[in-house]
Order: C-alpha cells, then sequence, then structure tokens
C-alpha cells in the first residue's frame, strides 16, 4: 500500500472520528495503518486505531499480538501474557517473541530456555530471528548473566549471525571481560573492515583495559570510515589525553567537529591537557569562557583547574569565588572541602576549619576506597589546631584519623606530639612506642629536620606558610583527577 493511500486512510479515519462515527477498515488495512506508524516513529493515533481494528476484527490474532506488545511497553508483561495466552493461534514469529519476553522480564528465564528448546525440536524456520529480537532486550535490562547465556545459546545455533555477535560483545564489555569482547570484536571487524561503528567499539575496549596505543590505533581506523566521527575523534583526544601526549590531545580537541555548544563535554579534558603543559593563560580561557556560557562547571576537577590557572595568573579574588562556587555545587567532593579548609587556613579561621574537618570526616568515614591524599588535609588542619594551642580538639581529629593509619602510618607520632604538648606524658609514652625505629627516624626527617624537641620550640617553622598551602595543594596531580 502506498503513502497515498495511508494518508487517504488515515483522514477518513480522522473525518470520521471527529464527527463520532466508526470507520470500518479490513484488518490488512488495520496492519498497513500501523506499521506506517511504526516507520514513522508517530504514534500519535496508534492506539486509537488498534482498539478500532480490536473492535472491528476482535479475533485477529496480528491485532491481538500488537496489544500485547503495548502492554510489555508498558512493562505490564502479565496482562500481555495473559492475552497471548488467550489467542488460538501464535505459531508465529511475533507470538513466539512476545511469550520469550514476557517469561524473561517475569523472572522466568528457565521457561524462556525451555520455551526455546521446544522450539529448536520442531526446527522453527524463525528461531533466528527470535534470538535476534530477544537478545538485545535482555542486553538492555539487568540480566547480563541471562542475556550472556541466551547470547552464546543463539550463536550455538547460528556461529555466523552478525547481530548476536554484536550482542556478545557489547555484553561482554558490559561484564568487564574485556579480551573476549576484544576477539568477538575483530572477528566482527574481519566481516566488515570498513565499519565505524566496529571500530570505535574496539578502541572503546582497548581503552577500557587501558591500552591507549592500541586504542589510538582502532579510532585512527575508525575515523578513516567516517571522517565526522564524532565519538571516535573525542575518544581518541582523551587516549592522547591519558597516554600523557597533551600536545596532541589539544590537537585531537580542536578536530573534533561541531560548535562550544557541542563540545562543552570536551573543554574540561582539553583544558586539562594546558594544566599539565603548564599553559596557564589557555587554561583560564577555555574555563572562564565555559563558566560563563553555563554558569557552573561539570565537576570539582575541573573547578580545581579553574582555581589553580586563576592563581597562577594572579587572579586570587577569582579563585575564592571558584571554590565557594565549588562548594555549592560540590558540598560532599572530599577535594573541595579540603581547598576549603586550607583557605580557612590561610585566614586562620579555627571555627570554620573545625566546621569543615567535621564535614570531611563525615565524607571520609562513608567511602569505600580512601586514599593517604584523601586525609592529608585533615591531618594539617589537626597540626595547626596544635600550633594554636586548640591542642584537645586537634588531639580529637587524630583520634578520628586513627581509622586510617594503614594510610596514614604517622598519625601515631602526630598524637604522641600532641599528648607532650599537652604535658601527658603517659599517652605520649603509648603512641610514641607504637613507632618503629624506621618510622620515628622518618617522621623525625620528614616533620622536624633535627628531633623531637623541635615541634616545641620551633613548632609552625617546619609548615608550609597558609598562603601557599592552596597552590601546594592544586599541584598535586592527585587532587585534580
Amino acid at each position: 500500500m502506498g503513502k497515498d493511500e495511508i494518508k487517504r486512510l488515515l483522514q477518513l479515519y480522522l473525518s470520521n472520528h471527529r464527527k463520532g462515527k466508526d470507520t470500518y477498515f479490513d484488518s490488512n488495512e488495520i496492519e498497513e495503518l500501523l506499521d506506517n506508524f511504526e516507520n514513522e516513529e508517530d504514534y500519535t493515533y496508534y492506539d486509537d486505531i488498534l482498539e478500532l481494528g480490536l473492535k472491528l476484527h476482535p479475533e485477529d490474532s496480528g491485532l491481538l499480538i500488537r496489544k500485547c506488545k503495548v502492554y510489555i511497553y508498558h512493562e505490564d508483561y502479565e496482562n500481555a501474557l495473559t492475552l497471548l495466552n488467550s489467542i488460538s493461534d501464535t505459531e508465529n514469529e511475533d507470538g513466539d517473541a512476545v511469550r520469550v519476553e514476557c517469561y524473561c522480564m517475569l523472572d522466568g528465564y528457565e521457561k524462556a530456555v525451555n520455551y526455546i528448546e521446544q522450539l529448536e525440536k520442531k526446527k522453527c524456520d524463525y528461531l533466528e530471528g527470535i534470538f535476534e529480537d530477544i537478545a538485545p532486550l535482555l542486553n538492555d535490562s539487568d540480566m547480563e548473566d541471562e542475556a550472556n547465556d541466551f547470547i552464546r545459546r543463539g550463536l550455538k545455533q547460528f556461529p555466523d549471525n552478525i547481530i548476536l555477535m554484536e550482542e556478545l560483545c557489547y555484553n561482554l564489555e558490559n561484564k568487564g571481560e574485556l579480551d573476549e569482547a576484544i576477539q568477538i570484536c575483530n572477528k566482527l571487524i574481519d566481516i566488515n573492515p570498513y565499519s565505524y561503528d566496529y571500530w570505535f567499539l574496539l578502541g572503546r575496549l582497548y581503552s577500557s583495559i587501558p591500552n591507549y596505543d592500541k586504542a589510538i590505533e582502532a579510532l585512527d581506523f575508525a575515523i578513516t570510515c567516517d571522517n565526522i566521527g564524532v565519538e571516535a575523534k573525542s575518544l581518541k583526544a582523551y587516549c592522547l589525553y591519558m597516554n600523557e601526549n597533551y600536545q596532541k590531545a589539544i590537537e585531537a580537541f580542536n578536530e573534533i567537529p561541531g560548535d562550544e555548544n557541542e563540545k562543552f563535554h570536551d573543554i574540561p579534558w582539553q583544558a586539562s591537557c594546558y594544566i599539565k603543559l603548564e599553559d596557564y593563560e589557555n587554561t583560564y580561557k577555555l574555563l572562564h569562557e565555559l563558566f560563563e556560557k553555563r554558569g557552573r562547571l561539570d565537576k570539582p576537577s575541573t573547578y580545581i583547574n579553574y582555581m589553580r590557572s586563576c592563581l597562577e595568573l594572579g587572579k586570587e579574588d577569582e579563585a575564592h569565588q571558584m571554590l565557594l562556587k565549588a562548594a555549592e555545587h560540590f558540598p560532599n567532593d572530599i577535594h573541595i572541602l579540603s581547598l576549603m579548609i586550607l583557605d580557612y587556613l590561610k585566614n586562620n579561621d579555627s571555627s570554620k576549619i573545625m566546621e569543615i574537618s567535621e564535614q570531611l570526616f563525615g565524607v571520609l568515614e562513608s567511602m569505600k576506597d580512601k586514599k593517604p591524599g584523601d586525609i592529608k588535609l585533615l591531618m594539617m588542619a589537626a597540626e595547626f589546631l596544635c600550633v594554636k594551642g586548640k591542642v584537645n580538639k586537634a588531639i580529637e581529629y587524630y583520634h578520628k584519623i586513627l581509622d586510617f593509619k594503614e594510610e596514614v602510618p604517622n598519625v601515631f607520632f602526630q598524637l604522641a606530639i600532641a599528648y607532650l604538648i599537652k604535658g601527658d606524658m603517659e599517652h605520649f609514652d603509648e603512641y610514641f612506642m607504637k613507632l618503629s625505629p624506621d618510622e620515628l627516624l622518618d617522621c623525625l626527617e620528614k616533620h622536624f629536620g633535627i628531633d623531637v624537641t623541635s615541634i616545641i620550640n620551633e613548632d609552625i617553622d617546619k609548615h608550609i606558610p597558609p598562603e601557599d598551602l592552596v597552590k601546594e595543594f592544586l599541584n598535586n596531580k592527585d587532587n585534580n583527577n
């Protein structure tokens, strides 16, 4: 049926509908109208036409199966299966595909497998199509293991099926089984060596291992297949950055097509390249323009790069304003909280230091994976409080840091010295004796340069001046990733 005829039927339906009348269509005409809606991805009148078709032809299996699909679209699998069981003629690809999907989504994967095995025994001529229909649905759900099993069953029957090979590759990628995914992807490339999608997928897989050299090589092939290749160019630039080839990464970012609105996700990475090259002018230019246009930045590390460029260019006030903005948008980020502590250290604001440190402790306690750098600033805050004479509060902080003693072993030394300053020799001995000779020598050399008495006589002389703490923090690569 041509487009003109489809248009005529739809106009006839709409004209009678406005008059409150039903229009008679035979079942084939209803099917044609519904197929057209699906092809055009315009479902404005889909449900109405389907309901009219079922009113006119209530026993038509094709229309009933379409109703099942509507239930499935709304994730109403029970009603879909109930309706399907009421249909006398369901031995067709659509009906069987609906049944298998319903079984899977109703936690009946074993039922789905049993049904597939029945179809195999019958030598069903549309079995391959069912595997092709169901595999992507399982992959898109949270049923990764079931999807993997289902796809492998399909490939056992149809080993050269491209769709199933693609779905297995995506499934393995999601499961983190990247070596096998790369093998499957290379098979797909052997079948179609000019596929942008396959080369891009291979590049993505290699970048996840990570093997950035191999990823860049695959992405170059992808770009050869499709010169526009926005995704491939963006990922290539990222891989160059991760490979510490910052100048080439900048060139690659500049080659990504589209205006700034389309490339705003890549700008922070490009700015990071400039940071690595200590090109603070270009870092500032990129991030200042991005912030002006969007009113905020995408993640804490981007704010940190912006602040660092401001400080390097002597724009301290702007750096401070960015810190406040970052704290507003990312109130529980440990690096932003650490910078807040440094900011208050610079201004000798003990109450704010304690407030933010308490918040930082809370965030750290909830984190599963902690790094030594994550609590370094808490140590600085406790040390600052000790120097300012708030020894009891400093000791309270050090005791909290004891939870992370494996990451920061010198906390015993710091705690012992705090008790020494307080004059509590019993607790000084307790924590001082926990240090091995090597740890003791390391702490003495690292923190004081001479001996223990220097912390009493020269306590603040060995500290980084407060005004330099922010730069010290920002220059640490662990604090802006």
